[in-house]
């Protein structure tokens, strides 16, 4: 039941819309539409992201009809390597979602699909100029984050690893220090490969997690997505506890005081 109260009392907060779950699901490389549907309800998800590029709208077998359930959308500028492609997708975007979301990722090269920094922070400048709510994918550079953040961003996304690599955290360092510095929203975006990781994300008090491939490309992604869910509770339920502080020498759980004395 503690889990169960903790979503109704903390709820996550964005573009003054309330949201129970604080894990934000992808929509590509599923089987099929209905392991999908399946495993976002499996998930808990309320908010789910899919790529206006790849986005088929038209006919009575449009992606957006596939979906089951209602959920609040948050399309996507993947696969964009330029200011003028990403404001010219989230411009078709608004207008054929009737949203000012949109997660904005501007790719530097097809390796390693590793955001590019500079076309990044003008493009922001640019969308909420416009007045999108723009989410940011970003690498973990504590201080992009941050410029991103004062800029206007509704939600800074730091990767932890390559996106589809599951390598997890690479730099729990820079984290850290995001974290620190960063007073708005911020969630990962890229990297999750497995449970533990979604939950150690959330330990660092990250606001939530937003996955793929983690959960699509498992043998079971039905099960998969559930098993985020319960990692994203755990992770959040534990910082908002109160982690107890690391230490480099043994703390003992019983004093001596009371010890019996040698004779």
């Amino acid at each position: 039941m503690l889990v169960v109260d903790l979503m109704k009392k903390d709820k996550l907060i964005i573009d003054n819309k309330k949201f129970s779950s604080r894990l934000i699901m992808g929509t590509s490389l599923f089987p099929n539409v209905d392991v999908l549907n399946k495993s976002i309800i499996s998930s808990g998800s309320e908010i789910i992201t899919l790529a206006v590029r790849r986005l088929n709208i038209s006919g009575d077998n449009s992606f957006l009809k596939q979906i089951k359930n209602k959920y609040q959308f948050l399309p996507n500028t993947a696969g964009c390597y330029t200011k003028k492609e990403a404001i010219l997708t989230a411009e078709l975007a608004r207008e054929l979602m009737n949203t000012n979301w949109i997660k904005l990722e501007l790719i530097s090269d097809d390796e390693m699909l590793l955001p590019d920094p500079i076309e990044l922070f003008e493009t922001c400048r640019e969308l909420i100029k416009k007045k999108f709510k723009v989410f940011a994918y970003c690498s973990d550079d504590p201080i992009l984050c941050k410029r991103l953040e004062d800029e206007g961003c509704i939600a800074v996304m730091p990767l932890i690893s390559p996106i589809g690599s599951a390598l997890g955290i690479r730099n729990i360092h820079s984290l850290e220090i995001i974290r620190k510095i960063c007073s708005g929203l911020l969630f990962v975006d890229a990297g999750i490969g497995r449970p533990s990781d979604a939950s150690r994300v959330m330990e660092l008090g990250f606001d939530g997690v937003l996955l793929n491939s983690s959960v699509a490309r498992s043998l079971n992604p039905i099960q998969m997505a559930e098993s985020m869910k319960l990692a994203v509770h755990s992770g959040r339920l534990g910082y908002k506890s109160g982690l107890i502080e690391k230490s480099k020498t043994a703390t003992g759980s019983t004093t001596f005081k009371g010890k019996i004395s040698n004779f």
